[in-house]
């Protein structure tokens, strides 16, 4: 029998991977505090658009106040794709509904394993990142795809257990998730994880704070593409000093990042025209998640982004000012003091 997956979460991400797991045969159900979202895909199914084609999916969709049920069908596979600030409260959520061998998986923004193995365990935590999906849930059932699917070569989801060995339960999820677009098992999660936030990074914090797109960053030149560089720089920098093996960000290898913003032409270079082959791969612009969160009043993840890495900075000795300040300043904004706008990063690099 298929395994019984249940997504804590069903905006872009979690929305978008269930109901191509439901569409695939997997026994799925979306659970999601936005009751006309949920009553939207029960109604009239899920909308997939984008770069993998147009589906309308039919898939279990529950609110809140139906966890309770799953006591009748318990759960092997619990996907968390809420916002990180939701973790641990979503992880005691569903915690209790799952089967012995039943776990717990993270698929979020940011570094939450240790948030859910301190409500669940360590043994009932897994990780899985995803490496360039690139989704909007721009509409009540309606979710799209703007990136383009992996040539084959490029594993969009990496699941890996905190420890980094392969293990049955890793692999299974990984040829779960094949359905959706390639999988691996990775015995680097946490290298993996900071790779994939020093690569959100570049963006969240600059694009939370002017509401602008990612072309700022990745094609003109200017100075949100220079502060671009350098919270990559940074980041990659921490990451670093916590013992982690970074891979490439955004296709670009992390030396040619340090590079460009100490000046090496030649990696500037590169990394530009890195940023231009990556843009190349998006059907559209994105102002980010945190960017689009901001600019729909909403929460933002900020902490568990650039904070993060300002955070980790101060612990390992390797500050991370850049990140800090436009952490600062999206805070600002999330609480109604400030106003997205372009202007606010002057003080940040002048020109």
């Amino acid at each position: 029998m298929g395994k019984h997956i249940v997504f804590v979460g069903a905006g872009a991400v979690g929305g978008y991977v269930g109901a191509h797991l439901a569409r695939a045969g997997e026994d799925v159900a979306l659970v999601d505090p936005w009751t006309e979202h949920v009553n939207t895909i029960n109604r009239e199914g899920m909308h997939l658009g984008g770069s993998q084609g147009e589906h309308v999916v039919r898939v279990k969709a529950m609110h809140i106040h139906e966890v309770q049920s799953f006591v009748k069908k318990p759960i092997d596979i619990a996907i968390i794709c809420t916002k990180s600030y939701d973790t641990e409260w979503a992880a005691l959520m569903i915690k209790q509904y799952l089967k012995p061998q039943g776990f717990i998986v993270s698929m979020q923004n940011g570094v939450n394993e240790e948030r859910i193995a301190g409500v669940a365990g360590w043994g009932k935590t897994v990780g899985c990142i995803i490496s360039t999906i690139s989704v909007n849930c721009y509409k009540p059932g309606h979710i799209s795809r703007y990136q383009q699917p992996s040539d084959g070569k490029h594993a969009v989801f990496r699941v890996g257990e905190v420890h980094g060995r392969a293990t049955e339960r890793a692999t299974e999820l990984a040829g779960i998730l094949n359905a959706v677009d390639m999988a691996k098992v990775t015995d680097n999660l946490w290298g993996e994880r900071w790779t994939k936030l020093t690569a959100n990074t570049i963006t969240h914090g600059l694009l939370g704070a002017t509401g602008q797109d990612n072309r700022v960053v990745y094609i003109e030149r200017g100075r949100e593409h220079r502060i671009g560089v350098r919270l990559a720089a940074e980041a990659i920098a921490v990451g670093r000093a916590q013992g982690y093996k970074l891979g490439t960000v955004l296709g670009i290898q992390p030396d040619d990042w340090l590079g460009a913003d100490g000046g090496d032409a030649a990696a500037l270079n590169r990394v530009q025209d890195g940023l231009t082959s990556w843009m190349a791969t998006l059907l559209e612009p994105s102002q980010s998640s945190v960017g689009r969160d901001v600019a729909r009043g909403r929460r933002s993840e900020i902490d568990f982004t650039n904070g993060l890495v300002a955070e980790k900075g101060i612990e390992t000795g390797v500050p991370a000012p850049t990140h800090a300040a436009l952490t600062a300043l999206v805070r600002r904004i999330d609480r109604g003091e400030l106003k997205q706008d372009a202007r606010h990063i002057e003080a940040i690099l002048p020109a």
